[in-house]
């Protein structure tokens, strides 16, 4: 099996749990290869690791050279990782470096393992949607996908946005907000869940447009089909507002339209059998417990 590592840094109290997986994977007769910046990362923090990859990459990855991506972090590296994979239908497998995450689901005490049941094939893959964004002199030209959102905030120069919301070239409504997200199932955990959206599965096919702290109090999140077309017109009294595909971010100038709609791919995630979506919702945002006596 050819497995791929992708991290950016991981605390010193995770290099035993890392080490012993990499040692259980070249014992599994697996070929490791390290992206870059991980691998200098390591060298510089733990240079014994290094001797457990036989490459290194840092660039797109095709599905013929890779079997499977490890993520080796939170969700944020998570998502970080999606853009080695792209379309090539790499499954991703998120093993967290600290506290439990939604998609970085492999616990520490876990992973162990979750190894042993890849390297015998005793796994699922889920198909998570992505969205596409489409803007004239796209910043994002190079992958404009995201796998949580599509986010226009305003910048710290400006008060409000006004941003104008066409569904299927039907008029929806003005958001007078700081922003506007527009959220997949798997994103409705994430930003948009900290704007009040509402959490949706990730076997739903949805988009989620989310307001940012809207001016009019009677502005709610608003589920759409999967299959549809969002324009947004943004304004600002700055002339520009930040424009966001998950982690990236760029500044842009007013009067632009954006296009959003579900993309064309889906993208592979790897899950084992003894998880469950649900389970991880529970325990992550803690439902069920009696928080009133805990100091």
């Amino acid at each position: 099996m050819k497995i791929a590592i992708f991290g950016r840094v991981v605390e010193t109290h995770f290099f035993p749990f890392l080490e012993s997986m990499l040692e259980d994977l070249r014992r599994r007769g697996a070929v490791l290869s390290c992206y870059r910046p991980f691998y200098s990362f390591l060298e510089r923090r733990s240079g014994d690791m290094a001797k457990y990859f036989d490459s290194t990459f840092d660039g797109v990855l095709s599905k013929g050279e890779v079997d499977v991506l490890f993520s080796v972090g939170g969700d944020g590296t998570f998502l970080n990782s999606v853009i080695y994979v792209r379309d090539s239908g790499i499954p991703i497998l998120g093993i967290n470096s600290g506290r439990l995450g939604f998609l970085a689901n492999i616990a520490q005490e876990e992973i162990s393992r979750a190894v042993a049941m890849l390297c015998t094939g005793d796994f699922e893959i889920e198909r998570r949607d992505l969205i596409h964004l489409d803007i004239e002199e796209n910043p994002f030209s190079d992958f404009n996908y995201a796998l949580n959102e599509v986010s226009v905030l305003k910048t710290e120069r400006s008060s409000l946005l006004k941003v104008h919301a066409y569904i299927e070239g039907e008029y929806l409504t003005t958001y007078w907000a700081d922003g506007l997200i527009v959220a997949t199932p798997t994103g409705s955990t994430a930003y948009s869940l900290s704007g009040g959206g509402p959490i949706v599965s990730p076997a739903c096919d949805n988009l989620i447009l989310t307001p940012v702290s809207p001016h009019n109090l009677s502005i709610r999140p608003l589920i759409l089909p999967g299959n549809v077309r969002v324009k947004l017109q943004v304004e600002s009294r700055s002339a520009d507002f930040m424009l966001s595909l998950d982690s990236r971010m760029h500044k842009i100038s007013n009067i632009r339209e954006l296009y959003i709609s579900s993309g064309n791919f889906k993208l592979n995630v790897v899950k084992m059998p003894d998880h469950s979506y649900y389970e991880t919702l529970r325990n992550k945002l803690r439902w069920g417990e009696d928080l009133r006596n805990e100091k």
